[in-house]
């Protein structure tokens, strides 16, 4: 009989799933095989196939053990995705598909998968198992719901209702005629290898607005049709009846019972009988417990539609508080608390605002307005941490243009041209300026590391050299970690008895999201492996080598592994993937790990440096009463200050920059400052000045 209709397939063909992927109105079909490709057969519109797999795209092997076809992006075209060995193809609706890659992100491949619009966006989503061998779960990688991103094409979802037939009319046939083509969709129990996919079915539409014909094909051989269908929405069909109208149920208010004596009335939309599932016939009710409240409206003729609206019961409704960065900063710093969405709030400092910035160390909470009270969120701990004082520099004076060798106290000194931002311009305690045409300010801070550093954690080599101990030859189990903190993890010892390439991989174990992964060359013997892995705060993380037969050293039962392996301050390696209490028997693969985590920067204020260039004459000071005399001098020179309080620095510098003479003097009744210099050489000096209103320098000659 499959000879005669062109199905008799001689290769070992896994599954068979039957889709009208070139919308000619019959059902196609596409196979996986283990003995050959994957293979696409056209039905010729009698029920007969032809081969068409040679040049469709899907020339491709592998040990697949499911597959279906779906339209996954709404363009009115069915795509193909198998399981085991996982491929997503697209299809154009030519008898070609285009292969996708990475749709489905994650350290294992699919194994099997159902289709269906989870959250009914009209774009279909698919729940994905990752298991081994033919049916095996694995408890360490959960199963995921990835939702469909989805994009502007239309779409229709169609519900069946069987009235004669099957009530989930399994079975029925849905044809939807218009400018595409005929689309042909099938409600069925089971498919491919043993899936069950939603019972409603799914129409892409691409571009088209509206559904020129609905044919239903009821098992009982009743034929039902309806004309100009609207798109972007899910109908129901009512065998023999009606397209289903929609029901919707609207609350007076919030839809949560407090129990004090509350309640709330539910409404349903006009125009129909009503019959709730508590009994009531009215068009509203009112309910004062929580629960799930169903209406089924009917428009007199046996038209019926049905939804429901739960009730819930003083929801836990605990804020959470997300923050901008690390709950630590530098003195000066800041950080932004901001509490989930709530109708209001209250901060353990009194602000009522949604996020609050911080710039003080401290323990910090905000409590919310609920539906039935208050709720207080679970402390934030915030560090001030260690923050040097600015450094002490002094100023310098160069007599003529070019550089100057300015110095600073400090342990990290960082030197800047501006008073905020930029970067700087130089490290450590000594610098010295570009060339110098005029005097020039810099500034200049001092910092301190905080945190942060290298560790190493595990065993440091296998803690065994036979058995317990083996060569493992399968990929099943790893090990399991935390991180308290962001770290790096560098590398980590491994042992193996062949040389060959590894793939390695860090994923989340609670969303299976990987992190990151790679290849690496692993020669036989012992030997550490380069990861460079960034690790977040979190976990429980998995470090597992990915597929094949490994063929490194992992201890097993009887090795006594010692859990939990400190990963110095950073984390902790805490067991192995393995179940039951046997997961601290056993450790996997990876030794001696090596990490490091980046330490805080926290830089102090900047203080100003001044270059001074050439000496600042008589004439400039001269508006302020500012005077030398005599100039040049012999053995006393003298310095007036004019209108200047509190105390005067004076300091020569002979042509080297050296200083050769100082004198620190306060002011009295503005009476001159005098200054011996007698013991002087002749020469040219300059004249540093330093009082309440500023510095200045002044060329003196000395005879």
């Amino acid at each position: 009989m499959a000879f005669a209709y062109g199905l008799e397939n001689r290769e070992q063909v896994w599954t068979t799933d039957f889709g009208d992927y070139d919308n000619d109105g019959d059902l196609d079909a596409f196979q996986t095989t283990h003995s050959s490709t994957l293979m696409l057969q056209e039905n010729d519109g009698t029920g007969h196939f032809t081969d068409v797999t040679a040049g469709s795209g899907l020339e491709i092997s592998g040990f697949f053990l499911q597959a279906k076809m779906e339209d996954m992006d709404n363009d009115g075209f069915l795509d193909v995705l198998t399981g085991s060995a996982e491929h997503f193809f697209k299809g154009n609706g030519d008898g070609t598909f285009t292969e996708i890659n990475n749709l489905f992100p994650a350290s294992k491949d699919i194994l099997s998968f159902a289709f269906g619009d989870f959250n009914a966006d009209g774009f279909q989503d698919v729940y994905a198992g990752y298991g081994d061998g033919y049916v095996d779960g694995d408890p360490g990688f959960p199963d995921r719901l990835w939702l469909n991103n989805g994009n502007s094409n239309h779409w229709l979802n169609v519900e069946l209702e069987g009235v004669q037939s099957n009530r989930d009319a399994v079975g029925a046939r849905v044809t939807i005629e218009g400018p595409w083509g005929i689309q042909v969709r099938e409600v069925r129990a089971g498919e491919s290898y043993g899936i069950v996919n939603s019972f409603i079915m799914h129409f892409g539409l691409g571009t088209n607005t509206t559904i020129p014909t609905l044919t239903v094909n009821w098992p009982s051989g009743e034929v039902d049709t309806y004309t100009n269908v609207a798109v972007d929405q899910k109908i129901t069909v009512i065998e023999g009846t009606c397209i289903s109208p929609v029901a919707t149920i609207t609350p007076s208010g919030s839809t949560v019972i407090c129990g004090n004596g509350d309640s709330v009335e539910l409404t349903a939309n006009s125009g129909f009988d009503y019959l709730w599932s508590n009994g009531s016939t009215d068009q509203t009710i009112s309910v004062t417990e929580p629960g799930t409240y169903t209406v089924t409206i009917d428009d007199g003729t046996g038209c019926t539609g049905t939804t429901s609206l739960f009730v819930a019961e003083s929801p836990d409704e605990t804020p959470t508080v997300a923050l901008s960065g690390e709950p630590s900063i530098c003195v000066g710093g800041s950080l932004e608390l901001t509490s989930s969405a709530a109708a209001g709030y209250t901060w353990s400092t009194g602000a009522t605002g949604q996020t609050l910035t911080v710039t003080a160390g401290g323990t910090y909470t905000v409590t919310i307005d609920g539906n039935c009270g208050t709720w207080t969120s679970a402390p934030v701990s915030v560090e001030v941490l260690a923050t040097p004082a600015a450094p002490v520099a002094d100023d310098v004076t160069i007599l003529v243009p070019g550089t100057a060798d300015l110095t600073a106290t400090g342990t990290d000194v960082r030197w800047y041209a501006a008073a905020t931002g930029g970067s700087s311009i130089g490290e450590g305690n000594a610098f010295t300026t570009p060339f110098l045409n005029a005097t020039t300010s810099f500034w200049v801070s001092d910092a301190i590391a905080n945190g942060g550093g290298e560790a190493f954690g595990g065993p440091q080599n296998r803690l065994q050299t036979a058995m317990p101990g083996a060569y493992h030859t399968n990929a099943d189990n790893y090990q399991i970690f935390t991180a308290s903190e962001d770290f790096t993890l560098r590398s980590v010892k491994v042992f193996a008895n062949t040389t060959a390439n590894r793939t390695i991989s860090l994923f989340d174990i609670g969303t299976a999201a990987v992190l990151a992964t790679g290849t690496y060359a692993i020669p036989t013997g012992e030997s550490r492996v380069q990861l460079d892995f960034e690790v977040p705060a979190g976990g429980p993380y998995g470090l597992r080598v990915v597929g094949g037969n490994p063929a490194l050293w992992r201890d097993g039962l009887g090795s006594n592994p010692a859990y939990p392996y400190a990963l110095g301050t950073f984390g902790s390696i805490i067991s192995s993937s393995v179940n039951g209490a046997n997961a601290t028997a056993y450790y996997y693969f990876f030794y001696d790990w090596e990490v490091e985590a980046p330490s805080v920067l926290c830089e102090s204020p900047r203080e100003e440096v001044v270059a001074f260039v050439g000496p600042t004459g008589l004439e400039a000071n001269a508006s302020n009463g500012f005077s030398i005399w005599p100039n040049p001098a012999d053995d006393v020179l003298t310095v007036s200050v004019g209108d200047t309080e509190g105390t005067v620095e004076l300091e020569l510098y002979d042509i080297a920059g050296r200083s050769v003479l100082a004198q620190r003097q306060g002011l009295n009744s503005k009476a001159p400052v005098t200054m011996n210099v007698s013991t002087l050489s002749a020469g040219e000096y300059l004249l540093r000045v330093r009082h309440s209103e500023g510095s200045t320098a002044h060329r003196v000659v000395i005879r």
